[in-house]
């Protein structure tokens, strides 16, 4: 890993504990080359035929906030059926979107539009941020002079955006949680 800063090293480092493993690291960067931002992968996890990932980049983008004075950055996990190759792209697209709008991340953001930007076939259009919920042990790291803490993504329809939007997005959570979504899959049925 000696191409890495020690900070990415150690978020590098999170990522493979939770996930247990490393299988690749995939290199973006933005249309004119301004950007780029690494994207870790890890097969078969958190259950077979889904691949877990974390972002590398979004560290460098300032949220606003700070814990006990030092800056609050935040990368973005994630895990989707192995068949859509292109999830790794789209969090990535994430943190482009964050890095070039500087646009709010916190629990309950929704970026839209991330996902159909890429590919508009799919069924799920946009990205919802919340607490991991499938890894307990993504907690809060702290880098040489900020901490990073981490957000799941959650590809949603439009109308469930409408009704986050509308109703809150703990509202959509709890219809989630009723339905037993399919957080996986990018071709799941809406749930409104």
């Amino acid at each position: 890993m000696s191409n890495f800063t020690k900070d990415e090293e150690l978020i590098i480092h999170k990522a493979i504990d939770v996930f247990g493993q490393k299988d690749r690291i995939e290199d973006y960067s933005d249309e004119r080359k301004k950007h780029g931002i690494h994207v870790v992968a890890c097969e078969n996890h958190p259950r077979q035929d889904v691949t877990a990932y974390a972002t590398l980049g979004g560290h460098q983008c300032p949220t606003g906030y700070t814990v006990g004075g030092i800056p609050l950055r935040i990368e973005i996990v994630g895990a989707c059926h192995e068949e859509f190759g292109i999830y790794s792209a789209i969090l990535a697209n994430c943190i482009f979107h964050m890095m070039k709008s500087h646009v709010s991340i916190f629990p309950g953001a929704i970026y839209k539009d991330v996902i159909a930007v890429l590919d508009d076939s799919f069924h799920m259009q946009h990205i919802l941020l919340i607490p991991p919920f499938l890894w307990d042990n993504f907690s809060t790291i702290e880098l040489s002079d900020k901490k990073v803490a981490f957000l799941q993504a959650v590809p949603i329809s439009e109308n469930e955006r409408a009704f986050a939007l509308e109703y809150g997005v703990d509202s959509l959570l709890s219809r989630f949680d009723a339905e037993q979504v399919n957080v996986f899959n990018l071709e799941r049925r809406s749930v409104v």
